[in-house]
């Protein structure tokens, strides 16, 4: 894992592609909207990446309520996400970073060896109107959830220091 973004300085601005055919997200454009939400995940069908989606899924309404954006990120490809949104019945797109820069620049990049290599680890990065980091948390073990309520806390406190 390569980037070392701190809380409280410039996140790094991404452009990707997202489920939708022609669809692209570039980060300092999300973030005009609103809070961003950054999820990075280590992929598409995987058991506790569903049981995460699912609670995001899940407390969706509180999140936008709240003015976030989610931005779940994983090196899967579209067609993949495609699928994978449409059976998890998730209401938000999901970002192919197929090449795996942007999870290299975020620092969340698995190297190495073993069936996570070029996968992303697990972690959540909110990001507020000013393309500056206000929360990371990056799990020690892919396998960990990030605590909701803690992330749905830094939403509301990003909107009201931004």
């Amino acid at each position: 894992m390569s980037g070392d973004i701190e809380v409280g300085k410039q996140a790094p601005d991404f452009d990707l592609p997202t489920t939708e055919t022609t669809g692209r997200v570039v980060l300092s454009e999300v973030v005009k909207k609103g809070v961003a939400i950054i999820l990075f995940y280590s992929s598409d069908w995987g058991m506790m990446c569903g049981v995460e989606m699912m609670t995001f899924r899940d407390m969706f309404s509180e999140f936008e309520k709240a003015g976030a954006i989610l931005l779940p990120i994983s090196t899967n490809s579209t067609i993949s996400h495609r699928a994978w949104k449409e059976q998890m019945r998730l209401q938000f797109d999901l970002l192919s970073d197929f090449d795996g820069k942007v999870s290299n620049r975020y620092g969340v990049l698995i190297g190495g060896e073993g069936y996570l290599k070029g996968r992303s680890n697990r972690a959540v990065f909110v990001v507020d109107s000013n393309m500056i980091l206000r929360y990371k948390w990056i799990a020690e073990d892919p396998s960990f959830e990030p605590d909701y309520d803690t992330v749905l806390d830094a939403v509301k406190k990003a909107r009201t220091e931004s």
